[in-house]
């Protein structure tokens, strides 16, 4: 003799099984256990790198590592890297809003000529794709 198998409640279990698991998966994934804030933006959270030793100032001449921040003069620079033939960079200005990432999409033209980021002024002397450097001209006073 067969056993009686309840298809019904097999199927009900599946669901059930199946909606714990996407609503574990939803708080496992996309809560900010730190502070307890729900679906925080990636690229917000991304956007303030720590101050990383790889990027130094060595008299007037400044290099950038990849993801990498410095602070020159109440400003503080990431390098993202190049897109597209451009020096992608994010400035933050640290009196006016220093959580706030402002990017700047920069040619190497214009970069060789001299650049204003923040209060200084700032000329392109190498980039590729993991290293940017700058070489200091000139700080304004605010």
């Amino acid at each position: 003799m067969k056993p009686n198998i309840d298809k019904a409640g097999i199927f009900s279990m599946l669901i059930i099984t199946g909606l714990i698991t996407a609503i574990g998966s939803y708080i496992y994934f996309f809560v900010d256990w730190r502070n307890n804030s729900f679906l925080q933006d990636t690229s917000q959270r991304r956007a303030i790198p720590e101050f990383q030793e790889d990027s130094k100032i060595f008299g007037t001449r400044i290099v950038l590592r990849k993801d990498k921040s410095i602070t020159v003069n109440k400003t503080r620079l990431v390098f993202k890297g190049l897109e597209k033939k451009m020096i992608h960079l994010d400035v933050f200005l640290l009196e006016l809003d220093p959580e706030s990432a402002y990017p700047r999409f920069i040619s190497k033209a214009d970069a060789q000529k001299g650049i204003r980021v923040g209060n200084s002024t700032f000329k392109l002397l190498k980039v590729n794709r993991k290293t940017l450097q700058l070489k200091l001209i000139d700080t304004y006073k605010t």
